[in-house]
């Protein structure tokens, strides 16, 4: 059964693969870590990552956390993913050619983090998503505090190097299953790649955009 989009990474609306590509894409485990990756990070994720293709192509790949979340999970109305801390870092992601967030904001080629959010609850971000749960992307050279858990304030700072007037960010979906790597299209015919992230399985939507 395909499930409608509800822990993804958001904000606004992301669509993580160029948009030129074509719509039908695959996953193939095995893509090393890049040599840009800091000790400290790679101490924290898999060696060995998930990348995304269209046809041939490799569009992004993922390396997400294996280390065990410490700290006390995110709590309140609006969140799905309470087993995960709020600001925790979740994985390293790389755009291998310009791409764009879930709010159409160009993303540079490039490497970079992601660290676990909550769109504040007020009105500029009502109707953004199904839920609060998102994810917020920073250069993997300056977020060098993996083991931390920043606060929103935080997390905003680090993404702002990304360049965007706008955290840039990604949404985050329930998985379709409890395993992954698995890449699906879900009902809103945005692509989700499943992803294990330390003791939990997350739903990353790499290709579509929120609806405004």
């Amino acid at each position: 059964m395909r499930r409608c989009c509800s822990f993804a990474m958001v904000l606004g609306a992301l669509a993580l693969l160029p948009a030129v590509l074509a719509q039908k894409y695959t996953a193939e485990s095995g893509a090393p870590l890049p040599d840009s990756v800091p000790q400290a990070t790679r101490e924290l994720v898999t060696g060995e990552g998930v990348a995304v293709k269209s046809g041939d192509a490799v569009v992004m790949r993922f390396w997400m956390r294996t280390a065990p979340f410490e700290g006390d999970p995110a709590s309140g109305f609006g969140v799905r993913f309470d087993n995960v801390p709020e600001g925790a870092f979740l994985g390293v992601l790389e755009f291998v050619g310009q791409g764009s967030d879930f709010r159409e904001q160009s993303v540079p080629a490039g490497v970079y983090t992601l660290r676990f959010g909550l769109h504040p609850e007020d009105g500029n971000h009502m109707g953004v998503a199904a839920s609060r749960d998102f994810g917020l992307l920073a250069p993997v050279g300056k977020d060098l505090e993996v083991t931390r858990n920043f606060d929103f304030d935080g997390i905003v700072e680090l993404s702002a190097d990304v360049g965007n007037p706008h955290p840039t960010v990604a949404r985050i979906e329930l998985p379709e299953g409890d395993q992954g790597p698995h890449l699906w299209e879900n009902d809103y015919e945005h692509w989700v790649l499943d992803v294990p992230v330390a003791d939990t399985v997350v739903g990353i939507v790499v290709d579509g955009h929120a609806e405004e």
